[in-house]
């Protein structure tokens, strides 16, 4: 109360940026709910280890930005990050990982994310990010901003950047197909991992063979090493 017996005005508050975190962490999970919820415009909706729970999330409460690792134990970043803004498409996704092979990149901007980020980055910095992605601002860690401007300007491998566009055809079992070729398993052995017969593992293995450019499983391997598919 003022000297007058009337109320003073409340200042305004700040709007809290809601986010989700997806990491299969714990540690990291833990670690960024402590040090965002610091902030007094920043909360942590969720926090969640899978894809599958990040889509869920997204859909129930639609967060203002998604941190999602590129690399989840069901899924990876870029289609976790594709499914995220079909069912929240007010979403913004900032990839935040341990990763920056130029493929990974090009996929998660590729599949609409907002912005990648390396786990290094300085908590400042990364507080200052999400600020920006929250406002509709794209964020690029330095460290991949090069690869990225090389790419679009044409400057550097052009083959392995349409590689990288090609992936975006292949679905979630082409990609699982990718890894299990990786551990150098038969088309039966594939099979019994995807609930397939060994016929249409074939079959999905040429497809895969054709959108990445290459003639045999151990060039798939190889292809989808060099983009970060696997």
């Amino acid at each position: 109360m003022n000297p007058r017996g009337r109320s003073l005005p409340v200042p305004p508050t700040l709007p809290r940026i809601r986010i989700g975190v997806v990491d299969d962490h714990e540690v990291v999970r833990r670690g960024l709910r402590a040090t965002l919820e610091m902030e007094p415009d920043m909360e942590i909706v969720a926090d969640v280890r899978t894809g599958r729970e990040a889509i869920r999330i997204a859909a129930e409460q639609r967060p203002d930005v998604m941190l999602v690792d590129v690399r989840l134990e069901d899924s990876d970043g870029p289609t976790v990050c594709e499914r995220v803004r079909e069912v929240a498409p007010a979403t913004r996704v900032v990839m935040l990982t341990s990763y920056h092979q130029d493929g990974m990149v090009l996929r998660s901007l590729a599949a609409g994310a907002s912005g990648y980020i390396l786990k290094d980055v300085e908590l400042g910095e990364l507080k200052r990010m999400i600020r920006a992605a929250y406002r509709g601002e794209s964020v690029l860690d330095p460290v991949v901003a090069p690869h990225v401007i090389a790419a679009a300007t044409g400057n550097g491998d052009e083959r392995g950047h349409q590689r990288v566009k090609n992936t975006l055809a292949l679905s979630d079992i082409d990609i699982d197909i990718v890894r299990h070729l990786a551990r150098g398993l038969t088309n039966k052995q594939i099979g019994a991992f995807v609930h397939r017969s060994p016929h249409t593992v074939k079959d999905h293995v040429e497809k895969i063979c054709a959108t990445l450019e290459v003639h045999s499983r151990t060039e798939v391997v190889a292809a989808a090493l060099r983009i970060g598919l696997i």
